[in-house]
C-alpha cells in the first residue's frame, strides 16, 4: 500500500468508528443522526477505495479521483446551500481534493 491508501485507510476508520472525533472536536461542529450516518457511510466508501486502488493499476487511481473530485462538488454544494453543515463541508471537500491530487499523481 502507497502513503496515499494508508492515510485514506485511517481517515476512513476514524469516519467510520469514531465519527464525532473529526466533526465535533476539530471542527467544533455538531451533528444530527443523519450527518452521523452519513459519515459513516463515507467512511466506509474511504475503505472500500483505498483497498481497491491499493490493488489495481493506475486507472483505477484515475477512477477513485475522480470518485473524489465529485465528493468535493457535492460537499461545495452542500456548504453552499446549507449553512448548518458550512464548516464540516468545507473541510470536507477540501480534504477530498487533497485525496483526489493524490489520486491523480
Amino acid at each position: 500500500m502507497k502513503p496515499l491508501e494508508l492515510v485514506r485507510v485511517g481517515y476512513g476508520m476514524c469516519e467510520l468508528l469514531a465519527p464525532d472525533f473529526l466533526t465535533g472536536r476539530l471542527l467544533g461542529s455538531t451533528r444530527d443522526r443523519r450527518a452521523t450516518t452519513v459519515i459513516r457511510i463515507l467512511g466506509a466508501r474511504h475503505l472500500i477505495q483505498a483497498v481497491l486502488t491499493a490493488r489495481s493499476g493506475a486507472a483505477a487511481h484515475r477512477i477513485g479521483g475522480s470518485v473524489d473530485v465529485a465528493h468535493a462538488v457535492s460537499m461545495g454544494l452542500l456548504a453552499a446551500m446549507d449553512g448548518r453543515y458550512r464548516t464540516p463541508a468545507t473541510a470536507n471537500a477540501v480534504l477530498a481534493l487533497v485525496f483526489a491530487a493524490g489520486e491523480f499523481e
